[in-house]
């Protein structure tokens, strides 16, 4: 899954995008009080960082499916 997928599933879900917030090729993504950063200009995103951005969120992966 690329940066950009994952932000298309987590705006679905009702999560905040914030592209001024993040610096370089990242932004900051924020669901209630939580927040983390995407990284959106490289390819695949491994499995970890998929899931740390999830577990920062307070989400889990199968709230993307």
């Amino acid at each position: 899954m690329t940066g950009r997928e994952l932000l298309r599933k987590l705006r679905r879900l009702g999560v905040r995008v914030e592209p001024s917030r993040g610096k370089g090729g990242h932004v900051r993504v924020v669901c209630g009080g939580r927040s983390s950063y995407v990284p959106t200009g490289s390819g695949e995103l491994k499995r970890g960082l998929v899931h740390a951005v999830l577990k920062d969120l307070g989400l889990t992966i199968d709230d993307l499916r």
